[in-house]
């Protein structure tokens, strides 16, 4: 796999559904950075008949992402239920709530996972909710929208040049990735600091000190402006390709 960075080519925030975005780009001879986008922004999507809905996620890393719309006020009382993609592919319970007799409903999840999330909204069906069942009569559009997390990152490259790292590539003055604990090699990550952004490829373990979760490759490092350890946010990009690695590392706990 050629040493290189990805740029960020899909915003992080508000995103077209998978099926509309844009492919990954093309292997770089430099890194790529780009200027960071900010915090993420709403999406929304429609569920036919029924109204549209919005997915916000905070402006702070590691709050909740704010779920709310706006649909029939005949629908009063229905049960919502906002559903998130699994890494797996399949479908899982995000949060459940209640459509208000305005047609309104609002709700938050909480969670943690500085990754692309793709939603959607599925309403239940009338005849069934009567009946105390909740089987699903409609589902809306996907959104994707970005999550981000904070983490201490550090780098590395002088006096581990030449060396395989622990999937399987040589690491060199030209090297960008990042080295985590537990994502896949090959895993594709956005890390942001001071108002720049570079994706790139996880391609080691670590890192082992300072209490750090991240650990930058020194391109990556200079690209971001990271000197030393240091406060960052990062997403994990699982809306572009994993790139293949020569190594899968297993995960460190």
């Amino acid at each position: 796999m050629p040493a290189a960075a990805r740029a960020a080519d899909a915003p992080t925030g508000g995103v077209a559904p998978p099926a509309a975005a844009a492919p990954a780009a093309p292997p770089a001879a430099d890194p790529a950075p780009v200027a960071e986008a900010g915090a993420p922004t709403t999406a929304s999507a429609e569920l036919a008949g029924a109204g549209t809905w919005t997915a916000s996620p905070s402006s702070k890393p590691g709050r909740p992402v704010k779920v709310a719309g706006t649909f029939r006020a005949d629908l009063a009382g229905r049960t919502v239920q906002v559903q998130r993609r699994t890494p797996g592919g399949r479908w899982a319970r995000a949060l459940t709530t209640k459509v208000r007799s305005t047609g309104s409903f609002s709700s938050t999840w909480k969670t943690s996972a500085a990754r692309v999330h793709e939603l959607r909204v599925v309403l239940d069906d009338e005849k069934a909710a009567k009946a105390g069942s909740r089987t699903a009569a409609a589902t809306s559009e996907t959104v994707t929208i970005a999550v981000l997390g904070r983490a201490k990152a550090t780098w590395y490259g002088p006096g581990f040049y030449g060396r395989k790292t622990a999937c399987g590539l040589k690491l060199q003055k030209d090297t960008v990735g990042i080295a985590h604990r537990t994502l896949p090699c090959g895993t594709q990550v956005e890390v942001r600091m001071g108002g720049r952004s570079v994706v790139a490829p996880v391609i080691d373990r670590g890192p082992f000190a300072n209490g750090a979760s991240l650990d930058l490759t020194k391109n990556v490092a200079d690209e971001v402006g990271l000197d030393g350890v240091g406060a960052v946010t990062f997403l994990q990009r699982d809306d572009l390709p994993r790139l293949k690695t020569p190594g899968n590392a297993p995960a460190m706990r």
